[in-house]
Order: C-alpha cells, then sequence, then structure tokens
C-alpha cells in the first residue's frame, strides 16, 4: 500500500487544541494516510524563542496525532513570511506530500489560484517608508487582485502558493478555518485559545493554560518555558561588545540600525525596554525580534547564503518511519536523524550554533548526538 501525505507547516509554541482541530480537520478533508509536520526549531518566525524546547513540542505532536517531524532551521524558522513559506514548502515538497494544509481566518479564498500570480515585491508600490512592509503589501495586493490580505495566517497561505508555483510543485493547499480564537487575542478563551494568550498565561503564572492543551506525557509543573527575558544578558552582551562594522555585518541589519541597537542597549533595563527604543512606524516589532536573533547569534548574510538545506528528523511514530522508508530513495535533500560532529560543523551549524545557548539555559542538550522522539503507535 501507497501511503500518501498531508503537510502542515507550523510553530506548535505550544501545541494547543485549536492545532488540534486543525490537525484533525487536514486529515479528515484529504484523506491522508500519514501527516508531516515541519516544524520551527527553537526560535519562531515572529522573533521570538519558542516556549518550549523543539523536543517537548515535538513529542507533544506526536503524541497528539503527529507521524513525523521536521525541523524548520532558525536560519529557515526566522525570517519574512516570504522567506519562511519558500523554506518550509520546500521541506514539505521535497518530502512528497500531496496537499499542504494551514489555518485560515478565511478559508473560502482559493489559494490555489495564487500559484498563478507574479508577485513583484521590488517594485516601487513596496518603497513607502512610511509604513512597513506588510501594511505597505496589503494595499498593494488589494488594489491589484481585490484579496484583503490583512489576517496574519491568509498572508502565510499566499506564500504557500507562491513557493509552491517557484517549486513547481503539485501541492494541493487544504485551508482549515480557525475556531473560536483570533491569532493575535490576549487572553484565555472558552476551549480554544490563542498561542498567544497561551504564552501569556503561562508567563504570568496562570496555570489554567493546560485546559487549552490537549493531553500529553509531560507534567505542567516540570516544563521549562522560555522567554527573551532569559536571553537578554547576552543579547545585551553581543550589542556593546561588537563593534559597529561587526553589527552592521549582520543579517538584515539596514539603515544605520547598528547605531541604535548600540545606543539603545545602554540604555535599557530588560529586551522590553530595548524593543521599545528602536521601535518605528517604519519596522514592525517582529522585523526588530528577528534582527535581534540574528545578533544574538552573529549571524551574517554569507552565512544564510551558504547553509544547506536538508531534512532533519525530530520525531516520528511507527507510521511515520513506514513512510520515511517508502520516500527514502526518492529524498533529494540529506536526511539527518542524528548529529554528529560532522553535521554540527557543516550541514547544520546555524541551528547547532543557537543550539548551545539554548541548552544552556534549560539544561538540556538540543542537537549534538540528540535523536528523534520515538513514539510506539
Amino acid at each position: 500500500m501507497t501511503l500518501k501525505a498531508v503537510g502542515i507547516i507550523t510553530e506548535y509554541d505550544p501545541f494547543h487544541n485549536g492545532h488540534l482541530f486543525q490537525l484533525q480537520s487536514a486529515q479528515a478533508a484529504t484523506g491522508a494516510d500519514v501527516t508531516v509536520v515541519v516544524m520551527s526549531s527553537n526560535w519562531t518566525q515572529r522573533g521570538e524563542p519558542a516556549i518550549f524546547d523543539k523536543w517537548t513540542r515535538s513529542q507533544m505532536a506526536l503524541e497528539n496525532g503527529v507521524d513525523l517531524v521536521i525541523e524548520l532551521p532558525i536560519q529557515s524558522a526566522v525570517q519574512p513570511a516570504s522567506i519562511f513559506a519558500d523554506q518550509a514548502v520546500k521541506l514539505v515538497d521535497a518530502l512528497k506530500c500531496s496537499w499542504l494544509s494551514f489555518g485560515s481566518e478565511h478559508p473560502e479564498i482559493n489559494f490555489n489560484e495564487f500559484k498563478t500570480l507574479e508577485i513583484k515585491t521590488d517594485a516601487d508600490e513596496f518603497k513607502n517608508y512610511q509604513e512597513s512592509y506588510p501594511e505597505t503589501f496589503r494595499k498593494f495586493f488589494l488594489d491589484n487582485h481585490g484579496v484583503n490580505l490583512v489576517s496574519p495566517n491568509d498572508t502565510l497561505g499566499f506564500w504557500y502558493a507562491q513557493a509552491a508555483k517557484k517549486l513547481k510543485s503539485n501541492l494541493e493547499l487544504v485551508p482549515i478555518i480557525r475556531r473560536e480564537s483570533d491569532h493575535n487575542d490576549n487572553e484565555l478563551m472558552q476551549t480554544i485559545s490563542s498561542g498567544k494568550s497561551i504564552r501569556k498565561a503561562i508567563k504570568s503564572g496562570n496555570s489554567n493554560f493546560t485546559k487549552f492543551m490537549p493531553q500529553s506525557s509531560f507534567n505542567p509543573d516540570e516544563l521549562k518555558p522560555m522567554f527573551w527575558d532569559d536571553f537578554w544578558p547576552y543579547l545585551k552582551y553581543e550589542i556593546n561588545q561588537s563593534s559597529l562594522a561587526e553589527l552592521h555585518n549582520v543579517y538584515q541589519m539596514s539603515d544605520g540600525l547598528e547605531y541604535l541597537f548600540k545606543k539603545s542597549a545602554i540604555k535599557a533595563q530588560n529586551f522590553a525596554e530595548f524593543i521599545e527604543l528602536v521601535k518605528s512606524k517604519r519596522y514592525t516589532y517582529t522585523r526588530l525580534q528577528r534582527l535581534c536573533v540574528y545578533v544574538l547569534f552573529k549571524i551574517t548574510q554569507a552565512q544564510i547564503d551558504t547553509s544547506q538545506d536538508n531534512i532533519r528528523i525530530l520525531g516520528m511514530t511507527k507510521k511515520g518511519q513506514a513512510y520515511l522508508r517508502q520516500v527514502k530513495k526518492e529524498l533529494e535533500l540529506p536526511l539527518i536523524s542524528k548529529v554528529d560532529k560532522s553535521v554540527f560543523e557543516k550541514e547544520d551549524y546555524l541551528e547547532c550554533k543557537s543550539g548551545l545557548l539554548t541548552g544552556m539555559i534549560l539544561h538540556k542538550q538540543q542537537d549534538l548526538y540528540r535523536f528523534p522522539v520515538i513514539i510506539n503507535k
């Protein structure tokens, strides 16, 4: 029997009831035999540390219906929506998935039609320096194509379609409606709450967050959450000890932001203060937070350009293992199931480098000699 897979691109930050609904809905809508998840590692697209480390989140996903978890490494995960989508869809397509399913605020939009559109993001319409790029793009798309991509998941759906087009992929896009909560909701709801509200509850010590997450083997009292506050001393040190030339060389450092970073790091007592000091109309919080991640790990354009694509397994079930055996001979990217010194220093360098600091904070090795999580079901 040939197994067919549905792919899901996600952060599971953390894995909650909304994710479970989307997962089960995607499986029902496609009839897929296997669910493959491409999951951001320890840093998210919005430029923040994931609330729990990648191994904890992988196990939560596997215990609740995912069959195979593949890592989206830091250089791919901490990116604007277009690049994030390009890198993640590349992995979904490489793993021979038939469908790509995602949550959507407006699933009635025909996202598959977006594969036919030609969008030139270097056009003059995108050079409005009085507002952020996302807002400029939203207005451009509404004026030229009649669709208001005001919601973050709808915007990602568009970029997924564009990524599939670039790859000449046959992936069918399957949007699933978001239920009950909005992406930016701050407060806990009834049964499904946003990841943002759950992270807020965890940070404030509100134990009710467990009601909004499906059952897993983890004891909530033993989970170690991560926040920017944990990394702030290291970021401040990097900014203060780096020269202006070194900061200028950091990936996506532009328009003299290195001077503002230097000045603000001296004044700020914590990360929240720092990000407010560097915030302006031109740059969103997420754009600046991503830049902070690049500074923290001294990531340069050259490192981004030379980083190697690969398929790193974070976890799998028996069905996931069977699917890997089925597609293994067709894979065009290296398959990594264990990080030895060679992988650490070459194939997965940026991810492993960032994992050293996460491991120090959590007292839990993140990469070297780690094997995938295996769930026997």
